[in-house]
């Protein structure tokens, strides 16, 4: 290890230490405690958050917290915090195939065990319903208007709910419920300012239908989708609505984000860390390239990768061969990855059987290194932010989704040509673009072929953020490996990981 590499291990850990204190101090104050309920057909896994000190009782008022698709119980920390400060016991689920919870997932299903977490904890005594509000983000904010009907809570607060109507651009395919639900008194509705607008003149418009004054529709300023679980705004809104529902003094103050802050800085120093790692495992000089068939021009490339990805999600309309495959829309974009790099490796037999080749210890630190990789990262986000350590039942999905990958990836990185340092940012650049051309098409797929993968445009900022560090590190390893197939496979074990941890277990 240089010393250049040097210093970038040692910040990388300075980082690591500061993000883990940070982590630790947004934890003082609290008592969290961690149960698996048993309700009727649901098995979940429940996180009770309270302050400090407070006597353990339903009379000061609880609040139950739905989590959205995709998401989990850990996220909506900071807005549990928020209304634990107020006194009030905050339980927040991990619904079925998220987090810790075992699948299958579906939305019906999702709703069912909602129902049966609320009527299980008011059997108990645990909760109170006329002291209690139900509070959900997105899927959770729509089942928490769901199921309120049927709980008669004191009060419900729908954070960026999801349409459960064919209005404004939405189409049937996309709803994850379908039917509004009657809203009940003291209902509060926030959608944040950057939401889509589909979104949010859908919940206005739900909103509107209450006949009941106490009912009330807010647009946060500065604040999207995912912002809104961390937002100080959101969180004063929420204390408010909890403070007038329930009777309480208004909140004097607001959690810190301390974990977030702590989050990021742990994620900067294991992308600081990552640098000399890989150049540990994968050997300290570039390994010499083997000179592949002739690769294609950059508008060939271009034309054949947006050819081949709209057929693809034409042809998966009609069959996706991966269906059976229990993540749910996961098993679309894994058979997307499939077919699009057999199609595509296909077109260039001579260059795809060129590349092919690599030794052993080579390949075998590519793997060693994405594996490793993938628990630093998954462990921290674990420890800070969002519960992202897979599962024995996600890791069961692990072979069929890396297949998909790493047929995707490896004609991805065959049709670039092998990395120099004179074209490094040129080649991750043009990288990119056949990625975002490849998403685009999966849009396509959702809006105008009603193929009702919506998850796949919901966590498209997540994908953009990963490919762009993917690739960054991708170019590393194919210099330092001159592998296509080791960058492949280092790569495929990123991006299974990553939809592994997204996606729902179905």
């Amino acid at each position: 290890m240089n010393r250049k590499q040097g210093l970038h291990a040692a910040g990388g850990v300075l980082l690591l230490v500061l993000g883990t204190l940070l982590i630790y101090a947004s934890s003082l104050g609290f008592r969290e405690r961690r149960y698996v309920a048993e309700t009727g057909p649901c098995r979940v896994a429940i996180n009770v958050v309270q302050k400090a000190g407070l006597p353990d009782t339903a009379e000061a008022g609880s609040v139950v917290l739905f989590h959205g698709l995709a998401a989990n119980k850990t996220i909506m920390n900071y807005l549990a915090h928020a209304f634990a400060d107020q006194g009030l016991r905050v339980f927040v689920p991990d619904l079925p195939g998220h987090g810790r919870s075992a699948g299958p997932f579906s939305p019906n299903q999702a709703e069912a065990c909602s129902l049966a977490i609320v009527r299980g904890l008011a059997a108990r005594g645990l909760i109170v319903p006329d002291k209690t509000i139900l509070a959900g983000h997105s899927m959770g904010g729509a089942i928490a208007l769901r199921i309120a009907p049927r709980i008669r809570p004191a009060g419900v607060i729908a954070i960026s709910p999801a349409p459960m109507q064919t209005a404004h651009g939405v189409s049937q395919e996309n709803l994850l419920y379908s039917g509004t639900p009657p809203v009940v008194p003291n209902t509060l509705i926030l959608v944040g300012q950057f939401e889509p607008q589909w979104l949010a003149a859908n919940a206005q418009d739900l909103a509107a239908t209450s006949s009941d004054t106490t009912a009330e529709f807010i647009r946060v300023p500065y604040n999207s989708h995912v912002s809104v679980l961390f937002s100080p705004a959101v969180a004063a809104q929420c204390q408010a609505w909890a403070a007038r529902v329930l009777h309480l003094p208004q909140a004097d103050r607001l959690p810190n984000r301390a974990n977030l802050f702590g989050a990021l800085l742990g994620l900067g120093g294991i992308l600081l860390l990552a640098g000399p790692f890989l150049s540990e495992a994968l050997g300290k000089k570039p390994q010499e390239e083997v000179s592949p068939a002739k690769v294609p021009s950059a508008w060939r490339t271009v034309v054949e990768f947006a050819a081949v990805s709209l057929a693809i999600v034409a042809v998966l309309r009609y069959w996706v061969p991966l269906r059976l495959l229990p993540l749910f829309e996961g098993n679309y974009l894994a058979s997307f990855f499939l077919l699009a790099g057999i199609v595509l490796l296909l077109l260039h037999p001579k260059l795809a059987q060129s590349q092919f080749a690599a030794k052993r210890g080579i390949l075998l630190g590519a793997v060693f290194a994405g594996f490793l990789l993938h628990l630093l990262i998954t462990g921290w986000l674990e420890l800070s932010v969002t519960s992202a350590w897979l599962s024995l039942q996600r890791w069961t999905r692990f072979p069929v989704f890396f297949l998909g990958a790493f047929l995707f990836l490896y004609a991805l990185e065959a049709m670039l040509g092998p990395a120099t340092a004179e074209r490094a940012a040129q080649r991750v650049v043009f990288s990119l673009l056949l990625l975002a051309i490849a998403w685009l098409a999966l849009s396509v797929g959702v809006f105008y072929l009603r193929s009702s993968e919506i998850l796949l445009v919901l966590m498209s900022p997540y994908f953009a953020l990963f490919f762009i560090l993917y690739r960054i590190g991708a170019q590393s390893v194919r210099r330092l490996s001159g592998s296509t197939a080791a960058t492949a496979v280092f790569g495929a074990i990123l991006l299974t990981g990553v939809c592994l941890v997204l996606f729902p277990v179905s």
